[in-house]
């Protein structure tokens, strides 16, 4: 499946809190009328941790993920009046908005957890060989120093998406979004060594987040 996220910023001078509250209450059920979309979660961001090409993105308060079919599927659902409906309460409490659209990756799974609480999201620059050779370490090592652990590696496979011309973007800096999940009480100091000892890897976010599931496939 394909995962159409959005690498969202809140209006400066906006409380947090409203912010979020907002996206999951107000925005969150707008974004379930859209047709074809398969399944819906939001991010909250509830830490940002070490990014040393931070300065290559606008801020991002939170990342939404839309899974569809394919990207026809995409292209099908942004032009209905569903997103229209979306692209207008966008503009009102959200100053940046930057679509990344991936290949969903296996989710590789240590230990016999179901489903871990704890999540953090990578945003990463690099190749696919590189990311790939990262991401096999990284899983071997977390295996290692964990009961259980799950990770998955989404490519950005399509550069040519954005909200509306009217909402402000980013650069299409992000070649992999790196989804790893962790037991209560473990933090993400592996992940961050694997990546950061990797000079073919650029860490431009890295956030501690609260998953929030609006709909499952």
């Amino acid at each position: 499946m394909i995962i159409r996220s959005g690498l969202i910023r809140n209006r400066d001078g906006i409380d947090f809190a409203a912010f979020s509250r907002h996206w999951r209450q107000v925005h969150g059920p707008l974004a379930l009328r859209v047709e074809a979309m398969r399944a819906y979660r939001q991010n909250h961001i509830v830490a940002r941790l070490p990014a040393p090409r931070g300065d290559r993105l606008h801020r991002v308060d939170g990342i939404s993920q839309l899974w569809f079919d394919d990207v026809e599927s995409i292209r099908v659902a942004m032009a209905s009046p569903e997103q229209q409906a979306c692209i207008e309460d966008i503009r009102g409490f959200l100053s940046d908005v930057t679509i990344l659209i991936q290949q969903e990756g296996a989710l590789r799974r240590h230990g016999e957890a179901d489903r871990l609480p704890v999540k953090f999201i990578y945003l990463l620059e690099g190749s696919e060989t590189a990311i790939r050779a990262v991401a096999e370490t990284l899983f071997a090592d977390l295996a290692a120093g964990s009961d259980d652990a799950a990770i998955r590696v989404n490519p950005v496979i399509d550069r040519n998406f954005s909200v509306d011309p009217t909402v402000s973007a980013g650069g299409q800096v992000i070649d992999t979004v790196l989804e790893v999940w962790l037991p209560e009480g473990i933090d993400d100091a592996i992940a961050q060594r694997v990546l950061t000892e990797s000079p073919q890897i650029g860490i431009v976010g890295a956030f501690r987040v609260d998953e929030a599931i609006l709909k499952s496939t």
